[in-house]
């Protein structure tokens, strides 16, 4: 069990390292790798020449910086052709200006919000945990993922954390785990959100496909086939909340 958990530990910290966007010697990029490098969650203000409503963007930027705690907030000028690695890595070359990116201290995009009324609570609520982030970089890199929900005491995890490793074996690079311990004070936001049972006695298996769409929702100690067959049906559903997608 302890060399189980162990060794998907050490996958799921290979995948956040991969697939950041474009290396450049662009300031914004620089800032925000050594940003993430320190730990951070950076709110990215993406504006151009123009400015409009900058002054607002800051504002409600620095708020939410405010209310997170290790974060940082960081500019971007798309107009500004030494920055077009990270316009391209962050895909903001047709966005409405300006807009707050939130990033990941792994280096994923978890979301954007225009500066408008309720842009504070938006952002806040796009603040992953550090199990979502490990989930949305694994979408970002194509990836299905298997976002296992457990904790120690749970009698089944064992069998279910060496299913999964079959999985991921046989899904040969396009199949990858997350694995969210249900007892950790920081990923309650995420058990919420997914609408899953700390209180659980079993563990719970969302695949999802690298659209970010529920393709099922299986608890206890799946089968590997079960888990692969999963994999390659149809979405389900569009909320990886839902409990009837199974």
């Amino acid at each position: 069990m302890p060399l189980l958990r162990l060794a998907l530990a050490a996958s799921f910290l290979a995948a956040t390292l991969l697939a950041q966007p474009g290396v450049g010697s662009a300031a914004a990029l620089d800032d925000i790798t050594a940003a993430n490098k320190a730990g951070k969650t950076v709110f990215l203000v993406v504006t151009d020449a123009a400015g409009k409503d900058l002054a607002a963007a800051r504002s409600v930027a620095k708020q939410a910086m405010e209310g997170t705690k290790n974060s940082v907030v960081l500019e971007l000028n798309r107009s500004d052709p030494k920055q077009a690695a990270a316009v391209r890595g962050y895909r903001v070359a047709g966005a409405p200006v300006p807009i707050v990116m939130v990033i990941a201290p792994n280096g994923v995009g978890a979301g954007a919000s225009l500066v408008k009324k309720g842009a504070l609570a938006r952002l806040l609520r796009l603040v992953p945990t550090p199990s979502k982030a490990r989930y949305l970089k694994l979408l970002s890199q194509r990836q299905t993922a298997l976002v296992v929900f457990s904790h120690g005491r749970m009698k089944q995890e064992s069998a279910l954390f060496a299913e999964v490793s079959k999985t991921v074996q046989q899904g040969k690079g396009k199949i990858s785990a997350v694995l969210v311990d249900v007892t950790s004070p920081a990923e309650q936001k995420f058990l919420r959100e997914w609408k899953i049972d700390p209180k659980s006695t079993q563990p719970t298996l969302v695949v999802m496909n690298p659209k970010g769409q529920t393709l099922g929702r299986l608890v206890g100690a799946t089968k590997a086939a079960q888990i692969l067959a999963t994999t390659k049906k149809k979405p389900c559903c569009g909320d990886p909340s839902c409990k009837g997608c199974k």
